[in-house]
């Protein structure tokens, strides 16, 4: 099972951190699954739990461990080493969250027109030079002695941290990078509160690539909060025929929004 799942020859895998509640991790796996067949899944545990992630029959990162909540910037990379490591084949990496469900089927398609067909190697939402007054911005600068020399440049850019999209090729490159082993150490030693929506995307810049922004019409339903309503989703495969991907969806498999979706894929 596990050299099948390995091998399994697919271009995008979602890399998914979890933390807790089994049944909505689950819920989320078959909603994957589901939405987007043509993809593989591993997970990360970042929890109490050492067996939340058991019998899921999906890869499980051998280095997961407790998380602390902000600070867990430190997962995706050890999801990237691990994966060149097995020798895992794909082409984009996803970042998720848990509390993350598609409702559509179309993501997949979108990944492979936005990325693949135009050669591009990192996206994300809302990729921007951000305001000084964003609150992770303002986390950085008490520790941006340390980051930018890594960063080779004098600002850094700010995205939403779910959804983010990396190539093969950003990997590698960033797993290469001169400055990798300071760099790594930097992120297992910060205390920035939402430094995975600060360092890959400023990172891809400094490697050379050009961060790439989400469409707004796939990225809407992405954002931090408030939780969605059954009302808003509704309203948003009525009339928002790009938005594939919501985000934040309580982890609670009686709240309305996930009964929704998850009454929506015909049982097999």
């Amino acid at each position: 099972m596990l050299g099948d799942l390995i091998t399994d020859r697919k271009n995008i895998c979602f890399a998914i951190l979890v933390h807790e509640n089994r049944e909505a991790v689950k819920d989320m796996l078959d909603n994957i699954a589901y939405f987007c067949p043509n993809s593989s899944i591993v997970l990360f545990n970042g929890g109490d739990d050492l067996h939340l992630c058991d019998s899921l029959n999906y890869l499980v990162c051998p280095t997961s461990r407790k998380l602390e909540y902000g600070i867990t910037g430190t997962y995706i990379l050890e999801v990237m080493e691990w994966l060149e490591r097995i020798k895992f084949d794909y082409k984009y990496i996803i970042n998720l969250d848990s509390d993350a469900l598609f409702a559509k089927e179309g993501f997949e398609q979108f990944v492979i027109r936005e990325m693949m067909n135009k050669n591009a190697d990192y996206m994300g939402v809302d990729v921007r030079v951000p305001r000084k007054s964003w609150w992770c911005g303002k986390c950085i600068r008490p520790e941006w002695k340390n980051w930018q020399p890594l960063f080779d440049s004098d600002d850094f850019l700010g995205c939403f941290n779910v959804g983010q999209i990396f190539s093969k090729r950003y990997v590698k490159r960033l797993l290469k990078y001169k400055k990798f082993d300071q760099f790594r150490k930097t992120l297992y030693h910060t205390k920035v509160f939402g430094i995975d929506e600060i360092a890959f995307v400023t990172m891809a810049r400094t490697l050379g690539f050009n961060p790439k922004k989400y469409p707004r019409q796939v990225s809407r339903s992405i954002r931090y909060r408030p939780h969605f309503s059954c009302e808003e989703i509704k309203d948003y495969l009525k009339n928002h025929p790009k938005a594939y991907l919501f985000h934040p969806v309580e982890r609670d498999m009686k709240n309305e929004v996930r009964t929704f979706i998850r009454n929506s894929i015909p049982k097999t």
